[in-house]
């Protein structure tokens, strides 16, 4: 009889520790995916600041282009 309690005992408990851990699981899983999320986003904003400074070289370049056009047409002319 009281290897049967005991036995009881030790059910319950496992069966109480697999419910926290599957509590635990779930809370992990949601900030796994609330953190990718996040990378994501980073991910877009990342993107977009490279997309505007890729557009920010080429404005660059042609005033650059530009520049030069008219340096060179002021040494032609001396």
């Amino acid at each position: 009889m009281v290897l049967k309690k005991n036995l009881e005992k030790i059910l319950n408990d496992l069966e109480k520790r697999i419910k926290e851990l599957e509590q635990s699981n779930e809370g992990l899983r949601s900030q796994f995916k609330y953190l990718e999320e996040k990378v994501r986003e980073r991910e877009e904003e990342t993107k977009a600041i490279i997309n505007n400074l890729e557009e920010m070289i080429r404005e660059r370049e042609e005033i650059s282009k530009e520049k030069q056009g008219i340096i060179n047409k002021l040494e032609e002319r001396i």
